[in-house]
């Protein structure tokens, strides 16, 4: 296999550096997934973690249309198989370890995805949940000044 060329070896965060492990480095090359609302709501979609390791954004396939994002630090904790309604009433259509949510806090509705392969799962299962934990430890103060809305 080739070396990853013209690729970061970490990505700065206002609170420093975080060494991207093989995970983000494939995070940021993006994944097309399936996010699901329904058992009629599948729709592909295109994610990629942006360069500052705290934004994620995705986007349907058709070019052209908008893409939408969420933050890293918006997101409570990912839960992985079929631990929601949707991802359980499809559980015979996609096996539980290519299926985990990422559950927001507040009001926001949680997305319930669905990867290709097992492994796309786990990347980005284990990336976001090092990156929720990097945004927990963050100290306080520069938490406060990072997201003064909090």
């Amino acid at each position: 296999m080739e070396p990853h060329h013209h690729m970061p070896v970490s990505c700065h965060v206002k609170q420093g550096w975080i060494q991207l492990d093989d995970n983000l480095i494939q995070m940021q090359q993006g994944t097309m997934m399936r996010k699901v609302k329904s058992k009629n709501w599948k729709k592909q979609r295109y994610f990629m973690l942006q360069q500052d390791c705290m934004t994620v954004w995705y986007k349907s396939k058709m070019s052209g249309k908008a893409k939408s994002a969420f933050s890293v630090s918006d997101v409570e904790t990912i839960r992985e198989g079929h631990q929601s309604e949707v991802l359980r009433s499809l559980a015979e259509e996609f096996p539980a370890e290519c299926c985990f949510t990422v559950v927001f806090y507040g009001r926001r509705s949680n997305q319930d995805l669905i990867a290709s392969s097992a492994e796309e799962a786990q990347c980005w299962i284990q990336g976001l949940r090092r990156l929720i934990e990097m945004v927990i430890n963050m100290d306080q103060k520069e938490r406060l000044d990072q997201y003064p809305y909090f």
